[in-house]
């Protein structure tokens, strides 16, 4: 099974898709959490790079030299690190659109170490992140990340890739991304949280003597936990549209290397 090690070239490729299979798989959603051990990333890098090397077009390496293949494995390393983050942009929107909500709710102040990224996020975010880990693997997003490897290596050769200027502009898409899926996730929460507000404030101009910061503040909480409660499965369908249109994004920038 594992002939094709003995044979220099052969090996060197293997090295090189190994490399750029373990960057991206660092980088990606999920697969870079933290809650997977490096050890285990290692091993299914590895078990990937097996599976998808018989259908890459070999390159020869042999008479390459050492200088200019410490610069090919960079390459493949940024190539991969690239796909990676570009991937985790959907759930970086989920996590803008938690922390909007979550300051809109009053849970601004309410911050918590998340477990996949080791960084500080309100509750609301952190409780979004997870929500959305969970849809993704559900809806088979794991399965377009390793679409996405396999995809650029048909449009990324070994060593290769000259980024094409249009690509940039596909980057740039892919950043509005961000604040597309935070306000589209969050949209109900927000927009119900606005209406509360400006009967609210309705209400204060109306009935000057009534106390809105004790009495609105309880309720403004409620209302939002009950329509974030209520918006779950609305939260599935969105995300599931955007993250097949989002692969479908990034699989267009890797076709513009």
């Amino acid at each position: 099974m594992f002939e094709f090690l003995y044979y220099t070239d052969t090996f060197t490729s293997f090295v090189m898709v190994a490399t750029r299979v373990s960057a991206i798989l660092f980088a990606a959603p999920f697969f870079g959490s933290n809650i997977i051990k490096p050890q285990i990333k290692f091993i299914l890098s590895i078990l990937i790079a097996i599976l998808v090397f018989p259908a890459i077009e070999k390159q020869a390496f042999t008479d390459i030299p050492t200088g200019i293949m410490v610069v090919f494995m960079f390459k493949e390393i940024l190539i991969g690190v690239c796909i990676g983050i570009l991937s985790h942009f959907l759930f970086v929107g989920a996590q803008l659109g938690g922390q909007i909500a979550g300051i809109q709710i009053g849970f601004g102040m309410i911050n918590v170490m998340d477990p996949q990224s080791n960084i500080s996020l309100s509750i609301i975010a952190s409780f979004l992140n997870i929500a959305m880990l969970l849809i993704f693997i559900a809806v088979g997003g794991h399965f377009l990340v390793i679409g996405s490897i396999a995809e650029s290596f048909r449009f990324i050769p070994l060593g290769g890739g000259e980024i094409h200027p249009l690509a940039f502009e596909y980057i740039a898409k892919l950043f509005s991304f961000v604040f597309v899926t935070a306000i589209k996730i969050m949209a109900p929460v927000l927009i119900t949280l606005l209406l509360f507000s400006t009967i609210l404030g309705v209400i204060g101009k109306l009935v000057p003597q009534i106390n809105l910061m004790i009495v609105g503040f309880p309720i403004k909480i409620a209302i939002g936990l009950t329509m974030l409660a209520l918006s779950m499965n609305y939260f599935y369908i969105v995300y599931e549209k955007l993250l097949r249109r989002y692969f479908e994004e990034v699989a267009n920038i890797i076709r513009l290397f």
